[in-house]
């Protein structure tokens, strides 16, 4: 039970030998209910002195680095980070170009460890924060990733505060290789679209309803109170969201969202306008470049609906880190989507979607789709 303490030759119980660890978790905890009431000298003090106690932790270093004062030339903080960690999907919905011939020549291989790393680096040393979160799962599917736990464990490492998310539609679920997930990740992001067989399967093809529903429930069980189910509303499924919520909700996940349906840019929308409610063509503001999107191979994106990878604005492969947010694809870019250059700029002239309101779906006027000459 005891242990000999190396510096006085007496006895210590294991517990003692952690108090320092204990308190230093402490005035970190105090040091961000400061930085939460905006007593940011308080918050940087107590951060200095949780680091004094407890020298690896992770957590204070880094509102330290971020708490830095900023200098003409740093980078801005992040809004959102997507990482095409695998570019192979199991599924090629029926609105999605995944799988489809627009995309044939993207590429299907797991992101190389060096690229991944430089991501995750480039926002520790730059001392960013990302206010919203780092998601495996760009255009393939996140469980294909061999290397998603190595990689969650790293980000949890990195950067504990910023949310983790892993996108998946949970067919490539296997316990054994995935649950270690659990400690490190925020949430699982669970993509269904239906509860019926036939529409799950037509919806979600070449994916069956026989063979997902059960990994459904098995990372329900999994992972209690990290599971958000995310359903793409379409005429198709527009009369059973109340029981996909429901049903989800029963089994423990902790939200389900309603997602308002997009085109992806694609260059046939014949299906997107059969599914969808009502759409509106989308016009981004140069915001959209606050948002890091990077494939499977290093190139960077400015929309995750360039499915084509039509207007890369960098490559983390031959770029640094801070190269890739501050070239100048990426500020030519913003500049045109602010000035409202989107008829111009494949794939934004053919980007629509339904538009979210207040309590979509419910309050959203189902009326008929826009036409697919226009």
């Amino acid at each position: 039970m005891f242990k000999r303490d190396r510096r006085s030759g007496g006895f210590v119980h294991p517990k003692e030998e952690r108090l320092p660890r204990r308190v230093a978790l402490t005035l970190h905890k105090w040091g961000g209910m400061a930085k939460f009431r905006h007593r940011r000298r308080l918050a940087t003090m107590l951060y200095r002195m949780a680091l004094m106690l407890d020298g690896t932790l992770v957590q204070s270093r880094r509102e330290l680095i971020k708490a830095r004062p900023r200098r003409k030339g740093d980078l801005p903080d992040i809004r959102a980070v997507a990482l095409g960690t695998t570019g192979t999907c199991n599924a090629s919905c029926i609105h999605c170009p995944t799988g489809k011939a627009s995309t044939a020549n993207s590429p299907r291989g797991t992101m190389p460890m060096p690229i991944f790393r430089k991501v995750i680096d480039g926002i520790v040393e730059n001392g960013l924060s990302v206010e919203g979160h780092i998601a495996f799962g760009l255009f393939g599917d996140g469980l294909l990733d061999p290397d998603v736990v190595e990689r969650a464990r790293y980000v949890h490492g990195q950067v504990p505060d910023i949310t983790l998310s892993v996108n998946t539609n949970g067919a490539a679920y296997h316990r054994e290789r995935h649950a270690a997930l659990f400690p490190y990740i925020t949430v699982l992001a669970l993509h269904c679209e239906s509860l019926t067989p036939s529409t799950y399967d037509q919806l979600m093809t070449p994916l069956r309803f026989k063979n997902v529903f059960p990994k459904y429930e098995r990372i329900l069980r999994d992972f209690p109170g990290k599971v958000h189910i995310s359903v793409p509303v379409s005429r198709g499924n527009l009369g059973e969201l109340g029981a996909i919520r429901e049903w989800f909700m029963r089994r423990g996940a902790k939200s389900v969202a309603f997602d308002a349906m997009s085109s992806r840019c694609a260059q046939d929308r014949a299906v997107f306008d059969r599914l969808s409610l009502a759409p509106f063509r989308i016009r981004c503001t140069g915001a959209v470049t606050r948002d890091l999107i990077v494939d499977c191979d290093g190139v960077v994106l400015p929309c995750c609906n360039d499915f084509a990878r039509e207007q890369p604005i960098g490559h983390l492969g031959l770029e640094t880190f801070r190269e890739t947010l501050s070239n100048l694809a990426r500020r030519h870019f913003a500049e045109r989507m602010d000035r409202n250059e989107h008829d111009e700029i494949a794939p934004c002239n053919r980007c629509f979607g339904d538009v979210r309101t207040a309590d979509f779906p419910f309050d959203y006027p189902v009326r008929e789709a826009v036409p697919a000459t226009e």
